[in-house]
């Protein structure tokens, strides 16, 4: 058999286990988020029986998990001490500008209506993740515009800017405006301009904060 085959059919199989083995990283990372892992380690390293002191949690099952950070480059492993990565210290840490928790909660929030979704296929229908009892309507509502907001945060917001001209414009309404990023993101590029954001009290209670 030619090389050029064996090595399309090797890739081509680890294609497939990389697909299959996917979900095992979201899991690791909705649990480092749901935990409040990368705070932690954002105060500095720390060992894994530290660690399962501070969550709390089962010492060889935190011990296991913060291996699996590593491997993902979550964490960074030095001797026995683990502490975030460039990548989650930025992005995985509440608080931070960049910060991106909320948006990947909101995806794993859909793990068990994913996890049947050949039956959503054949049945032509959605199940939203409060609907499997995953997690409860005002968790999944709060993580879904938490996740919108980060989406803008981090670079939806400035393309709207640089493409939407609202020189010499000072009112704006923003019907739907979910927590306001996109409206807050306008009033800044064009001071003039007044927005009143129209939504439910959830994510307007984001957009206060």
């Amino acid at each position: 058999m030619p090389s050029s085959i064996i090595r399309s059919d090797s890739e081509g199989i680890e294609l497939i286990r990389e697909l299959a083995r996917s979900y095992w990283y979201s899991a690791v990372l909705r649990a480092g988020i749901k935990l409040g892992a990368f705070s932690l380690l954002d105060g500095g390293p720390l060992t894994p029986t530290e660690m399962a002191r501070e969550l709390p949690g089962d010492l060889s099952f935190v011990r296991a998990f913060l291996d699996a950070c590593e491997v993902l480059g979550l964490v960074e492993k030095h001797s026995n001490l683990y502490a975030n990565s460039a990548v989650a210290s930025a992005f995985l840490v509440p608080g931070r500008e960049q910060y991106v928790g909320g948006h990947a909660l909101l995806h794993t929030n859909a793990w068990a209506s994913r996890g049947s979704l050949d039956e959503l296929i054949r049945q032509g229908k959605t199940l939203l993740p409060f609907e499997t009892d995953f997690v409860d309507e005002n968790t999944y509502r709060a993580n879904h515009m938490l996740g919108q907001h980060n989406r803008a945060m981090t670079g939806q917001s400035d393309h709207l800017v640089d493409n939407v001209y609202l020189a010499g414009m000072q009112r704006l309404i923003d019907l739907g405006g979910g927590a306001a990023s996109y409206s807050i993101a306008l009033c800044k590029a064009n001071p003039e301009l007044h927005s009143v954001v129209v939504d439910r009290p959830e994510p307007l209670a984001i957009a206060q904060s």
